[in-house]
């Protein structure tokens, strides 16, 4: 009898193993994006839970750092999927700026806007441009070098020399905002969504506040940076004491993979995430704006192959789309 048990058991776990070892060889994916406590990390946590509910894919999400570390984790094949800014994807694309070669990146889904400002602590008493002088202002971070191009522009435009001002670097967002009600800066630029909890509470705290930038200034100092950029201007009220309006620097986030990864696995991480919206915006509000109507409005990079297949599937990809994937991948 306990022979037989003996038997049983070990072609029972020899059978639970091979099962898994299939499964996690074929059916795992890994989802780079920002660090822990940033609305990219949540939002990607959200749409592994779709994945491994709808599309039956076992996913890990891992916070590689920034955008543009995504990017590079993407053509360096450490991940399947990268979630990160249209910024940071169109420079790896075309290989400009921290990228020294191409990446051959393929998108997926066009999620919500994020967005780029300069935010002055309260106490600096920063009213006008001609106050930023002298000041010490957070602009550069490693895996966010469009931050640095945005503070550029703005001086720029109002004809201040970079010199004028300290830019310092800091590596994440949580240590610029320390830096922040440390008083250890007088101003930052921020990467942000609405209503971001990272932005509402020092904004609530009365420890930062939006650079009044006019809108014409913002405007004159879109020619300054990447193409990637559009206009953006809240309205009054999204944070708490924000009476005016801000204009601001948007960019898209991008969901994107690679060529390597299968038009299969592809095709069921589109289906999972475009279907599920009601129940992606669980996790995050912002990801209500995940939807097919602002995917295939106007991707800046080539679709991949799975997600095309997906979009004919459900009758949406149309000549010009195609004509536009065409001319992406040349």
């Amino acid at each position: 009898m306990t022979h037989k048990l003996t038997v049983t058991a070990y072609v029972t776990a020899g059978a639970l193993m091979l099962a898994a070892s299939g499964a996690g060889a074929q059916e795992a994916v890994r989802i780079g994006t920002s660090s822990v406590g940033s609305v990219f990390y949540t939002i990607a946590i959200g749409a592994s839970e779709l994945i491994t509910k709808h599309a039956k894919l076992n996913t890990n999400v891992e916070p590689v750092g920034g955008s543009t570390a995504s990017v590079n984790a993407l053509g360096a094949k450490k991940i399947e999927f990268a979630m990160g800014n249209s910024f940071a994807a169109f420079s790896g694309y075309y290989g400009r700026y921290r990228f020294k070669k191409r990446v051959p990146l393929r998108l997926v889904v066009i999620g919500q806007p994020n967005f780029r400002s300069l935010v002055v602590r309260k106490r600096a008493n920063i009213k006008s441009a001609n106050d930023l002088k002298g000041k010490i202002i957070i602009a550069r971070r490693r895996s966010l070098p469009e931050n640095e191009l945005v503070f550029n522009a703005m001086m720029k435009v109002f004809g201040i020399d970079k010199d004028a001002v300290r830019v310092v670097a800091t590596t994440n967002s949580p240590q610029m905002y320390k830096a922040l009600r440390a008083g250890s800066v007088d101003g930052a630029v921020i990467p942000y969504s609405p209503r971001s909890p990272a932005v509402e509470k020092p904004m609530h705290d009365d420890v930062i506040e939006f650079f009044n930038l006019a809108k014409d200034k913002r405007d004159a100092a879109m020619q300054y940076v990447p193409k990637a950029f559009y206009r953006y201007t809240f309205k009054a009220g999204i944070f708490s004491k924000q009476d005016k309006p801000v204009h601001a620097f948007g960019l898209s986030t991008y969901f994107m993979s690679r060529p390597g990864v299968s038009d299969e696995q592809v095709y069921r991480v589109a289906k999972a995430i475009l279907e599920n919206t009601k129940e992606f915006a669980t996790y995050h509000k912002a990801a209500r704006l995940w939807n097919t109507k602002r995917t295939l409005s106007d991707p800046k990079l080539p679709f991949h192959n799975g997600a095309i297949k997906y979009f004919k599937d459900k009758g949406l990809w149309t000549p010009a789309l195609e004509a536009k994937q065409k001319a992406l991948l040349k």
